[in-house]
């Protein structure tokens, strides 16, 4: 199977998110890492290569050379542009559109980047997405563990 693109607009997701939106009232960073921690077993367990786009500038940029293809990306919009127009310019540059699915609860956002070849879904699906894969990983994981066979 070809790889499958997920573009996530991180925070719309986390002020879609009642969980996270309470969260980042309370702890910006905390909020942002939740959410990035949630992905990451998505991206690790499916066939999804997840990037995560926050606007602000704390996020830490990896020296060249120490990230892999196949980890997760996780980028920050500088002061100068916002998390929607690097999503845009992303899906634009791909080449391979028609594989990316942007999460975003913004109408604007939506119909850009669906404009540029790209799919989209909602925060919502995001979490019934994430809720399936970790009911799949529990499963497979307790069928693994009852067919061991220690000695």
């Amino acid at each position: 199977m070809s790889a499958r693109y997920l573009v996530i607009d991180g925070h719309s997701v986390i002020f879609a998110w009642n969980d996270l939106r309470k969260l980042h009232d309370r702890n910006r960073a905390g909020a942002r890492k939740a959410l990035i921690d949630k992905l990451q077993h998505l991206h690790d367990t499916t066939e999804w290569r997840v990037t995560v786009v926050l606007d602000g500038k704390l996020g830490t940029a990896l020296p060249v050379g120490a990230r892999k293809p196949t980890d997760m990306v996780v980028c920050y919009a500088t002061a100068d542009q916002t998390a929607d127009s690097i999503i845009e310019r992303l899906v634009a540059a791909s080449g391979v559109a028609e594989a990316i699915l942007v999460i975003t609860a913004d109408e604007a956002e939506r119909l850009t980047v669906e404009s540029l070849g790209a799919g989209t879904a909602s925060p919502l699906w995001l979490r019934k997405e994430l809720e399936i894969e970790e009911t799949t990983f529990t499963d497979q994981l307790d069928r693994v563990h009852r067919s061991a066979r220690w000695k």
